[in-house]
């Protein structure tokens, strides 16, 4: 599969989350010139302070490390060079399919991106984190703040 391939598959997939499931979102990140999603348990690593919270192992690579820490800060801070892909949901039929298509290449269009030029941000295959939430009294950041 070529790049361009696996790229507008990965924004298909995106574009199709459902509006109400956040356990996984998508981005676009115009700086990096690459395509990325960050779990809902990626941002529970962190104190405020954006440090690995006691009582959290991650298996990410030092490196994707730093780059998770640094687009979660982007993201908070609403930087401009951080997009958020839209959700129109799990759409099955052919009209839809075609709607979804039509979607990702507006997406391409509307924001610049040459795919041919662009990344998937690559993350360890088995990704595991544990976060140990009883023993975890330092981590204060408080649960719903990754929705707002």
């Amino acid at each position: 599969m070529s790049r361009r391939e696996q790229i507008y598959n990965w924004l298909i997939t995106g574009l199709q989350q459902p509006t109400d499931l956040l356990s996984k979102i998508f981005y676009y990140d115009k700086r990096d010139n690459e395509f990325f999603s960050i779990l809902v348990t990626d941002y529970f690593m962190f104190d405020e302070e954006m440090n690995i919270s006691k009582g959290v192992t991650s298996s990410y690579t030092i490196q994707n490390l730093e780059t998770l820490i640094d687009r979660i800060r982007r993201i908070e801070e609403k930087d401009f060079t951080i997009i958020s892909l839209p959700r129109f949901g799990n759409l099955t039929n052919v009209a839809d399919t075609n709607f979804i298509s039509n979607q990702a290449h507006s997406f391409l269009i509307l924001n610049s991106i040459n795919i041919e030029n662009a990344t998937i941000w690559e993350i360890e295959e088995s990704l595991m984190i544990t976060i140990n939430l009883k023993n975890d009294l330092e981590n204060k950041k408080p649960w719903w703040k990754v929705w707002k």
